[in-house]
């Protein structure tokens, strides 16, 4: 019985003595500079990721929040491009076509400098609304922005 004790004693010292000493060694090693990536930097990125202005994109969804035709609006922009997306309540369906048609028309005599993407798509509806969230999360840069953009304009294009 006293030798169980004391080989019983035995492993709980070696097992205390190997987890303080693996301990020790990982926090001088995190203490000194060794195996350290002494080259990485941080940089502020003030001039990639800069803010795009928005203006466009609001003022054209201020415009459709305004009409009767539609009842939800989500617009993002980038330098050269608007993408719109909205959608028309389910007894105005009948005239659908005529509601895009005279939007889009007067979107881009609103809009005469931009390349304006406008939808009443329920995918690209969502697609848009989560590029947006996106934006206002991270902060992307101009040519992200664009190739979204561009992405959920092919989308639109595409029949289903």
């Amino acid at each position: 019985m006293k030798m169980k004790k004391w080989w019983l004693a035995a492993v709980v010292a070696m097992i205390a003595v190997g987890g303080c000493a693996k301990e020790e060694e990982e926090t001088e090693q995190k203490q000194s500079l060794q195996g350290a990536n002494l080259l990485r930097t941080q940089t502020s990125g003030t001039a990639k990721h800069a803010e795009l202005n928005q203006g466009p994109a609001e003022r054209a969804a201020s415009y459709l929040r305004g009409r009767d035709d539609v009842r939800d609006v989500v617009a993002v922009n980038s330098v050269d491009r608007l993408l719109i997306a909205y959608q028309i309540p389910h007894m105005k369906r009948w005239s659908r076509k005529q509601i895009e048609k005279d939007i889009d028309q007067k979107l881009r005599d609103l809009f005469p400098g931009y390349d304006v993407v406008s939808s009443s798509d329920l995918k690209i509806f969502w697609k848009t609304k989560e590029l947006k969230a996106n934006m206002d999360n991270r902060r992307w840069d101009e040519r992200k922005v664009n190739r979204e953009i561009k992405r959920i304009e092919k989308l639109s294009k595409e029949q289903t």
